[in-house]
Order: C-alpha cells, then sequence, then structure tokens
C-alpha cells in the first residue's frame, strides 16, 4: 500500500501543481480502496468495509434515480439484514484467502530468512541482455528507467 501511495503521490507531484500534493490523498485513497485485491479473493476493500459495492462515475446516475427514505425504520432495517446476509456469505470467503496469503508471506519469510535458502546463480553468456539493477536516491524516487546492458566478456 505504501508503495502504492508513493507512486501515486510521485505522479501527481510532478505533474500538477507541487503545493497542493497533500489535497489529492482523499483521491488515491479511494484509488486504492476502489481496486480488487488478489489477496482479499478479488474483493474491493470498500465492499469488505462498507457492504456494498463502489459507485464509480460512470454508474452513479443510475445509482441516485430511486430516492431513499433514510428516516424510516424499515429502510434501515431492510438495509441492515440485506448487509448482514452479505457480509455472512463473503467475508468467510475473504478471510480465507486473507489467511491463506498470510500464512504463504509467513513461509517464504521463514525460508529465506531461516538459512536454509540458497538463491540461484544466474548463468550469463557473452551477448545476453541484463537489467541494471540501481538503488533510488529516496524513497519518493520510485519511477526509474531500466537501463538495458549487453554482456560483451565474462570474467572470473
Amino acid at each position: 500500500m505504501v508503495k502504492t501511495c508513493k507512486k501515486r503521490f510521485w505522479k501527481i507531484y510532478l505533474t500538477k501543481n507541487k503545493k497542493d500534493w497533500d489535497l489529492a490523498l482523499p483521491y488515491i485513497a479511494m484509488g486504492y480502496r476502489m481496486s480488487k485485491h488478489a489477496s482479499l479473493s478479488h474483493f474491493f476493500l470498500y465492499f469488505l468495509l462498507f457492504g456494498k459495492h463502489p459507485i464509480l462515475p460512470s454508474s452513479i446516475a443510475t445509482q441516485m434515480d430511486q430516492v431513499v427514505n433514510l428516516d424510516s425504520l424499515a429502510t434501515w432495517a431492510r438495509v441492515i439484514v440485506k448487509r448482514a446476509a452479505l457480509f455472512k456469505r463473503v467475508m468467510p470467503m475473504a478471510m480465507e484467502n486473507m489467511s491463506i496469503a498470510q500464512h504463504r508471506d509467513t513461509l517464504r519469510y521463514a525460508h529465506t530468512r531461516g538459512g536454509s535458502y540458497k538463491p540461484k546463480v544466474k548463468q550469463f553468456d557473452v551477448g545476453d541482455f541484463v537489467y541494471l539493477q540501481r538503488q533510488p536516491n529516496d524513497t519518493l524516487d520510485t519511477f526509474f528507467d531500466r537501463i538495458i546492458l549487453r554482456i560483451k566478456a565474462i570474467r572470473s
């Protein structure tokens, strides 16, 4: 999430008014919450938080056509019962998928940090193309152009 937000902030910082970068935070958060996540069974975070699918700008007119009386207790009861049934159906799937992802990450971390992990050594040949790996100057500098090099000779 942090990496995604940093990339969006950097893009806004480069393309828009540099003094108003903080005004973009609600839009960055909205974009993150309204995107599907594989670790949550491809559910929207918005859906799991509010129990309804997000109203996107292209479909807002059809969603807002009908008038809803929010002062009516019957309306609130119907909405709450509908959302409770929905949560009862989808939350176990999302939480099970989340626990599987957490377990997979735990095993991967234990494998790489436990001492038994041996990284694969790649053998290169003359004429192969490789990427040059560089470190960013700071944490907001996420847009690096990849440098492609060609191997001319192999030495010990």
